[in-house]
């Protein structure tokens, strides 16, 4: 045997020892690597927002609603139940009737509460103003005077808009403060005012006037 041969035969070991270390290099990965791999996933799925499921949802809008509905209740029970202060107007209505005013008592039905009574005399124009809370409670007003619709409100000048209620016809007008209808009456100037909210009372309102002047 040469010895070149030689050398051939002892390459052999040292040869595999190569592929060896070659396959470790490149094959699977050691413990470390995979375990810094997980950590990375972990944390890669930590920071993904998570979806708020239905019942979370709905159990926050319950607590939201909840609230919401005792007060809706507790106002419709006070609204429903509040009391008025009823006044007498008989005082005032004479004083009125002493001056030349027809002092018009509204056919009106027991739901219909005076609330307030005013009576001044300037000259020789009475004016005298009854305040009237509705069924559905709203407020009213009622004022008779010897003088011109200005004299009650100084918007109520014009023709207006013609309204028949009761079987007199009025003449609407629309304020800032809400609605008028006015009619002549028995010698006087009828008006009746209301609120944006009490508008669709002033029909009923006119009626018991017309009643209680036929």
């Amino acid at each position: 045997m040469s010895s070149e041969e030689v050398k051939s035969e002892g390459g052999g070991p040292q040869s595999g020892s190569a592929q060896v270390d070659d396959a470790q290099a490149g094959g699977a990965p050691t413990d470390g690597a995979q375990s810094a791999a997980e950590a990375n996933a972990e944390a890669a799925k930590a920071s993904r927002p998570k979806h708020r499921r239905m019942r979370d949802m709905a159990l926050s809008m319950a607590v939201l609603l909840v609230p919401l509905g005792l007060f809706y209740w507790a106002w419709s029970w006070l609204a429903e139940d509040r009391q008025v202060s009823v006044v007498d107007t008989s005082e005032n209505s004479a004083s009125a009737a002493s001056m030349g005013l027809p002092a018009i008592e509204p056919e009106l039905s027991e739901d219909w509460k005076p609330i307030s009574t005013h009576f001044a005399a300037d000259g020789e124009t009475a004016t005298l103003r009854t305040g009237w809370y509705s069924p559905d409670g709203n407020g009213l007003q009622m004022s008779e005077t010897s003088g011109d619709a200005s004299d009650v409100d100084e918007d109520l000048t014009g023709a207006g808009t013609p309204v028949e209620a009761g079987g007199i016809q009025w003449s609407a007008y629309e304020l800032d403060t809400g609605e008028a209808w006015v009619a002549e009456i028995a010698g006087a100037t009828i008006v009746l005012s209301a609120e944006p909210d009490g508008i669709a009372d002033l029909d009923d309102l006119a009626e018991g006037v017309a009643a209680a002047a036929s």
